[in-house]
């Protein structure tokens, strides 16, 4: 039994990360030169981006999220501090079961309807209308105990929860809750996906699936972030996404001059392109960072000693320098440096093949002739799916391979394309992934108990892998609904060791968000607090 008590009165005693300060910082800031005085007006904006089949605000997330919507409040990602959006002022109430929001007069959806009390009530209304149809994966824990939207006047509404809600406001200034026309909410949510209306400032224009997206500029639209570096609309008229699986495609597209914007470069890719003159940005994602998530229904990851021994035996220094870059530096919790709460527990991740061994030795798995430990007759050969299109995560699956067969674990990788929520049907042990949230209750979202009927892998209390487990549910549930910045943020760091401790979760490296190159000529772009790329202010120089 591993003992938590004096390790966590340690820490504790050594502070936590502040609650509303977001740590970290993009790799490259907006330009400093993207004031509005040097703006120039009009051009198309040519991006050449990875497929991806959604672009529903609520459904996915990315840049292209916050070029066509909105959210009622944004969320400074350096100093944690919320700006005004669609809504000019907002409070809450002590117990922070009621948030009143009033908005901004003037903004509109791209129908026509426009941004007033009775849309925003029909946006929260809608949420669990999506939750109940098996998505807002995103929101998913945010809204147990939403009671109701009610409308004051025809700009003032107040949302009320039966019980607190502290992190309802961070979710609200991200895209995960950006708001669409109420009409939107009339469209099944496979065909949403990318068939939606909000009121962003830009709205589709063409669209064909895996080959181009293209964009136009509101000319009416005169609402943007708080945080926005100019007012109005914007000053590109078009943006011409190509979709292209290929990295090498897209970055020579950059190179060649055919693309002003290339998402999601490589490591060594990367490197060419700052040295050809072109500006890079990125930062830190924010969430839980690329993990192995144990697939709770195979016999093998059930074995505590296994996931124990696995999370020892991963170099992660060596994944980062030889497979993800400087732009995914080792983890060091199971959340990340940039969100709240965060508490360092790199000492428990520390590379360790002996103590791998021996908590093998220990459970009785010896090893076999050819170098593979056994135990009843069962080999311990575990299988780890990682998205096949994604190059770090393969190349990081590799050195995982060969760190887990020096102590007798055998890896076999399977690489599979669009992997998603249904990654476990697919008979895998682990799945190579990560996930992006604004709010540390990101943890109770994934580990909760019950989360069978949600994520099929997980299990239905995590007393069964855990001798943790009932405590780890005790501190899920209470930071949820805890108002004070310093005990929830204990809580927090509690449910953090537990994870790690017991190998709940098994994480890898922090990955980079919002990851593009960018030509000299393209200036004003920056990074949300959800580490998306904004559009919004970009403008491009002669």
């Amino acid at each position: 039994m591993v003992v938590l008590t004096r390790r966590r009165s340690l820490m504790l005693g050594g502070g936590l990360v502040a609650a509303l300060a977001l740590q970290g910082c993009a790799g490259t800031d907006a330009d400093p030169d993207g004031s509005s005085a040097q703006r120039r007006d009009g051009g198309t904006l040519v991006v050449y981006a990875v497929p991806n089949p959604a672009f529903d605000p609520r459904q996915s997330f990315g840049w292209l999220n916050r070029a066509l919507s909105d959210s009622l409040l944004d969320r400074d990602p350096t100093t944690g501090r919320f700006a005004p959006w669609l809504a000019e002022k907002w409070e809450h109430n002590a117990e922070q079961t009621e948030f009143t929001f009033r908005l901004r007069k003037g903004a509109s959806f791209s129908d026509g309807v426009p941004v007033n009390a009775a849309s925003v009530k029909a946006n929260f209304d809608g949420v669990t209308q999506d939750l109940a149809a098996g998505g807002g994966w995103y929101v998913r824990g945010q809204f147990e105990h939403y009671e109701k939207t009610e409308i004051v006047d025809d700009h003032t509404i107040v949302v009320k929860f039966s019980k607190p809600n502290p992190s309802f406001l961070t979710t609200a200034a991200t895209s995960q809750l950006a708001l669409l026309s109420p009409a939107s909410f009339k469209i099944p949510l496979e065909k949403r996906r990318t068939h939606f209306v909000a009121s962003g400032p830009f709205v589709v224009e063409k669209y064909v699936p895996d080959e181009r997206l293209v964009l136009k500029r509101r000319e009416d639209y005169a609402w943007g972030s708080g945080l926005a570096q100019h007012q109005g609309r914007a000053a590109i008229e078009k943006i011409d996404v190509r979709l292209v699986a290929e990295a090498g495609v897209r970055e020579g597209a950059l190179t060649s001059g055919e693309a002003q914007i290339a998402e999601a470069p490589t490591v060594d890719g990367s490197a060419l392109l700052e040295k050809q003159g072109n500006k890079l940005y990125w930062r830190p994602t924010v969430g839980i960072p690329y993990s192995l998530q144990p697939n709770f229904r195979k016999p093998l990851v059930q074995d505590i000693a296994v996931r124990r021994a696995v999370l020892k035996a991963i170099n992660r220094e060596e994944l980062s320098k030889n497979a993800t870059g400087k732009i995914a530096p080792p983890a060091t919790s199971v959340i990340t440096r940039t969100l709240n709460g965060y508490q360092d527990f790199g000492a428990l991740l520390r590379y360790d093949q002996a103590g791998a061994r021996k908590i093998l030795d220990d459970a009785g798995w010896t090893l076999g002739a050819d170098g593979v430990r056994v135990k009843n007759g069962r080999r311990l050969s575990l299988v780890i799916i990682g998205a096949a299109e994604n190059k770090p995560i393969q190349d990081a699956m590799v050195l995982i391979k060969e760190q887990l067969k020096t102590v007798g674990i055998e890896v076999t990788i399977k690489p599979e394309t669009g992997i998603g929520p249904t990654w476990w049907q697919s008979g895998a042990d682990l799945w190579f992934s990560g996930n992006k949230s604004a709010e540390a209750d990101v943890l109770r979202k994934m580990y909760q108990n019950n989360g069978t009927t949600t994520q099929p892998w997980l299990y239905s209390d995590s007393a069964e892998v855990s001798s943790h487990g009932k405590r780890l549910q005790e501190v899920l549930q209470g930071e949820a609904v805890e108002v004070d910045a310093t005990k929830r943020n204990r809580l927090l760091a509690e449910a953090q060791e537990i994870l790690i401790e017991d190998a709940i979760c098994i994480p890898l490296v922090e990955h980079e968000s919002g990851f593009v190159a960018a030509a000299p000529r393209v200036h004003g772009l920056r990074l949300d607090s959800l580490s998306n790329l904004v559009v919004y202010d970009a403008w491009l120089g002669k």
